[in-house]
């Protein structure tokens, strides 16, 4: 499932020298943002664990940054699904992966986030939930 999120963080760079009460505001805010894009969406909670990617989409008037500098966003989405109920947690139980794609630029759309929620098959396939067992050859 993909949905998008209004929301960008300040950069990565930014945000880590922001006073604790200032992140804290834009951390409810993100919250909030997510909240009402999974209610629009009409999402429902994931019981798997999941992979997350993460793509910024750059509109009218915001600049361009390093990837890596668009990773505040993307722990701020991270909580705030969780917050919103779509994933239970994101320790490595329920979050196996997450990803950060190179943003998109599109001046004439609305800047914010694709977020896509892939469910992840446990090992030994969908029915299984067994592991695989790798054998090895001799060469």
């Amino acid at each position: 499932m993909q949905i998008f999120i209004p929301y960008l963080a300040s950069s990565t760079n930014v945000g880590t020298r922001q006073h604790w009460s200032k992140r804290k505001r834009e951390v409810d805010a993100c919250h909030l943002i997510v909240r009402n894009a999974v209610n629009r969406a009409g999402l429902t909670p994931v019981a798997c664990q999941v992979d997350l990617t993460f793509t910024p989409r750059l509109g009218k008037g915001i600049r361009r940054r390093d990837t890596s500098n668009y990773s505040l966003s993307m722990k701020h989405l991270e909580d705030g699904l969780v917050a919103a109920g779509i994933i239970p947690d994101d320790r490595g139980e329920f979050v196996r992966r997450v990803i950060l794609e190179p943003p998109v630029i599109d001046r004439r759309a609305e800047t914010g986030t694709w977020v896509e929620i892939i469910p992840v098959e446990p090992k030994g396939g969908p029915d299984t939930g067994q592991q695989r067992i790798r054998f090895r050859t001799a060469a």
